[in-house]
């Protein structure tokens, strides 16, 4: 298991409560504005901890896909994030499958600006 693996292990572990008992529409809400940051321009970024602030975004990120993935019976595997682009191209692909592009939602989304925080 990669050391990302194992961060995103120990953040999913933090981020999920017994309260955490989010809808599908919260999940992709969420998803949505994760993407956005991590898609952001990573030159915006200022001051020191920029590299943490990167990888924070990128964690975000796959706990709220993993979390919509979970919400649709959608199979992962931790172990797969050790190459993580891969693995979020495949949930990508599989939220797709079921009608969630999520290029197309994100279009959707800024046509609206309304977005949750991440």
């Amino acid at each position: 298991m990669s050391i990302y693996s194992q961060l995103l292990s120990a953040a999913l572990d933090q981020a999920e409560g017994p309260d955490d008992e989010s809808t599908t529409g919260e999940a992709l809400g969420k998803l949505l504005a994760c993407r956005s940051r991590l898609e952001a321009d990573p030159r915006a970024r200022k001051g020191s901890d920029w590299a943490e602030a990167a990888l924070a975004d990128q964690l975000a990120y796959d706990i709220a896909l993993i979390g919509l993935a979970r919400s649709l019976d959608i199979e992962f595997d931790l172990d797969s994030f050790d190459q993580r682009q891969l693995e979020r191209n495949r949930l990508e692909r599989a939220l797709e499958a079921r009608g969630l592009g999520l290029d197309r939602l994100i279009e959707l989304d800024e046509l609206t600006e309304r977005s949750e925080p991440c």
